[in-house]
């Protein structure tokens, strides 16, 4: 072997040294930062008969595959759970704490009791009085707590505006980043920075919907719901959604245009065609499914309550 063949070997194996070093210090860095994936060299030999010498032929990102797709699982899971634990609790506020004197059971009580000490004394001027007293509190109440339910229903309504909003964002993010990694090779180490922003969006989709995520082989993805529409593909659709003004108790969704008075979601395809997303029950966990239930049924079901 020559000295510049000895050179050229050697200098290979400082370089992919190097390349290594620096991938090591970046995932360091970014060891917490949301979205970032590990990465690693791909090395190959070169031999040419004098010596053998290395070549950095590539980045790889550590990732489970498996393990990602129950992450997203869960986090629609949990992102529903949350969002419903979260109006539970300003739906007991409405209520009041139980025994507290502003709580609808202690008002109710106390309407009770005037009438009763009335019944026993319909003569009494005092009691007459304690039981009108009663019952414009008990009247106030409810008033106040309709209010308050169609306020929470009217923050629903605004929330799926805003879902909406970022779910577009999110596809079109996926399919802007699909269209950059179309013509790249997967193991450089610019299409894993790429792909790494693509999981960013889909992260952030999976916490509204439940999606799945079908790699087309091709560094690209497409994304469907869990119940098969399909959200991104080689371009985005997206979702219309027209949130309504005043809630009022009367204000309820329903498969009919004309007779819904909510705004319902509408999935348009690149290609014009569209689909009622709720019709469809095509949503079904997510923060979109948690504000949808309680903006048309557990909401609605403790007005008539």
């Amino acid at each position: 072997m020559s000295l510049s063949q000895a050179l050229n070997v050697s200098a290979s194996g400082l370089r992919a040294a190097q390349a290594g070093l620096t991938l090591v210090s970046s995932n360091v860095a970014n060891a917490g930062t949301p979205g970032y994936v590990r990465k690693t060299l791909v090395q190959t030999e070169i031999g040419n008969g004098l010596g053998t010498s290395v070549s950095v032929a590539g980045v790889n990102r550590e990732l489970d595959i498996y393990t990602q797709r129950q992450l997203r699982t869960e986090t629609s899971g949990g992102a529903y759970a949350d969002l419903r634990a979260e109006f539970y609790s300003r739906l007991q506020l409405v209520y009041g704490a139980p025994g507290s004197g502003t709580a609808v059971e202690t008002v109710f009580n106390n309407f009770t009791t005037a009438l009763q000490a009335l019944a026993t004394s319909p003569d009494s001027a005092a009691a007459r009085s304690a039981a009108v007293n009663a019952a414009q509190t008990m009247a106030q109440q409810l008033n106040g707590m309709s209010a308050a339910i169609q306020g929470l229903r009217s923050d629903a309504e605004r929330g799926l505006a805003d879902a909406a909003g970022s779910a577009n964002d999110a596809m079109q993010g996926i399919a802007r980043l699909n269209r950059q990694l179309a013509g790249m090779s997967p193991s450089s180490a610019g299409a894993a920075a790429l792909m790494d922003q693509r999981d960013a969006y889909v992260d952030q989709l999976s916490q509204l919907m439940d999606i799945r995520v079908v790699d087309n082989g091709q560094s690209g993805v497409s994304v469907f719901t869990n119940s098969g529409v399909e959200l991104v593909g080689v371009q985005a659709a997206q979702i219309q959604f027209t949130p309504q003004g005043t809630m009022t108790p009367d204000a309820l969704w329903s498969s009919d245009p004309a007779k819904r008075s909510v705004g319902t979601l509408t999935l348009v395809s690149p290609n014009g065609g569209s689909l009622d997303l709720l019709a469809s029950n095509s949503i079904r966990s997510g923060s979109i499914a948690a504000l949808v239930d309680m903006r048309d049924n557990v909401l609605p079901a403790a007005q008539a309550q």
